[in-house]
């Protein structure tokens, strides 16, 4: 499979993917999110720019990880003043899901710890 610059136009399973969403999620976030300016070509096929996948992140940070409501969401992205909970304000596109294994106990531990070090900070 090629793989996009970071530049390109996604598709929505593309863009869903990249963000760890089902399809019909980003369907309904068009609806709610109007900061959300996807292209959408008559015959209704939706492609998303690189700018609608950082929202969207955003977007799925508010939700998920902030706990915020639909319209608290859209009131932060209104004011235009970053607000998350996050130190850093950088979104992480979630990699796709792989199946891990573990040979023992240790190395899940070190791999717990490794993820909340990164998540605290």
């Amino acid at each position: 499979m090629i793989k996009k610059s970071p530049e390109a136009y996604r598709t929505i399973g593309e863009a869903s993917n990249e963000i760890g969403v089902p399809t019909y999620v980003l369907r309904f976030w068009e609806t709610k999110f109007k900061q959300v300016k996807l292209i959408k070509r008559p015959g209704g096929r939706r492609f998303y720019k690189p700018e609608d996948i950082k929202l969207l992140l955003k977007i799925k940070n508010f939700l998920k990880n902030d706990g915020l409501s639909i319209k608290q969401v859209n009131e932060r992205l209104n004011s235009g003043i970053d607000h998350s909970k996050s130190n850093n304000n950088e979104y992480i596109t979630p990699v796709s899901e792989e199946k891990t294994t573990f040979k023992n106990k240790d190395e899940v531990f070190k791999r717990l710890n490794k993820i909340l070090e990164i998540l605290s900070k």
